[in-house]
């Protein structure tokens, strides 16, 4: 399995973050934020300056994710919503973000692309997804797969795959080898969901999984807050060995998202690096 960092974790500028990911032995990222902004949406110069750095450092790009089917940022900072009720908005995404993103992509080198399955609405908790969700999904793998790409679905709270069993629905429901899983056990646990992701999220979504987020979270309070892998409910280690059983060889993509929790004088580079020593030191040998 291959570690995967993504710079906006840690640094916002890309070419810091390649700096310090290769003085670590990583040669692999996922793009997310350059900056501020989700590329690449936003000024030109800002996906110039990601391009740039994966040149200038010769690091390679497993996946981009643009935030597709999600809420965007216009270039005024100002938050552009999506909904199942805002069919304008979707079309946008299809017909003007997703080829933006595939061009960057191109641009970066990867054929990989992270996807939402559009936001659930508050308190509604049907498993099956709304037929514009699958509509949306297939559409976009439609286009992925024309173009030579693939999309991740990433399992997450607050959208139409939250839980494992509505990531596996929207999954099946749209049924294209050009979407996939980015796979997430500790999303599942942040969103609520009272099942062990690991024991028996994962075993229903193995079959499509083609990457893996890695954070961890506790639970006090019964509020979940993001904390240092090993520290948290998730059993990573537990997590990599299925993998592993499985003949899973794909990416281990570091996302502790750390920099989203509260308090001062938080230094996110030596968490990072904390973060992937402790990772590394989970691999079942083999």
């Amino acid at each position: 399995m291959q570690i995967v960092l993504i710079p906006d974790e840690y640094t916002a500028d890309p070419a810091t973050a390649f700096e310090l990911g290769r003085r670590w032995g990583i040669e692999h990222f996922e793009i997310r934020y350059v900056y501020r902004w989700r590329v690449p949406v936003g000024p030109a110069w800002v996906a110039d300056r990601a391009a740039a750095g994966v040149r200038d450092y010769g690091v390679t790009i497993t996946a981009i994710s643009p935030g597709l089917f999600k809420p965007t940022m216009r270039t005024d900072g100002s938050t552009c919503p999506i909904s199942t009720e805002t069919p304008d908005e979707i079309r946008r995404h299809l017909d003007e973000l997703l080829p933006a993103a595939f061009g960057f992509a191109e641009r970066l080198g990867t054929r990989n692309i992270t996807v939402f399955a559009l936001p659930r609405p508050a308190g509604e908790e049907a498993i099956d997804p709304p037929r514009i969700v699958v509509d949306t999904l297939a559409e976009a793998a439609g286009k992925a797969a024309e173009a030579g790409f693939r999309l991740l679905l990433e399992n997450g709270g607050g959208s139409w795959a939250d839980s494992a069993e509505a990531t596996k629905a929207v999954l099946e429901a749209v049924g294209s080898d050009a979407l996939r899983l980015t796979w997430d056990p500790a999303n599942v646990t942040y969103a609520g969901f009272g099942q062990d992701p690991v024991a028996e999220g994962y075993p229903l979504l193995a079959a499509f999984v083609a990457n893996v987020h890695v954070k961890d979270v506790t639970i006090a309070g019964g509020k979940p807050a993001w904390t240092m892998i090993g520290d948290g409910v998730i059993d990573w280690a537990g997590q990599l060995r299925r993998l592993q059983q499985d003949g899973y060889r794909g990416p281990l993509t570091i996302e502790p998202h750390l920099q989203y929790q509260p308090g001062k004088d938080r230094d996110l580079v030596a968490m990072m690096e904390r973060f992937l020593a402790r990772l590394r030191e989970m691999l079942p040998a083999g």
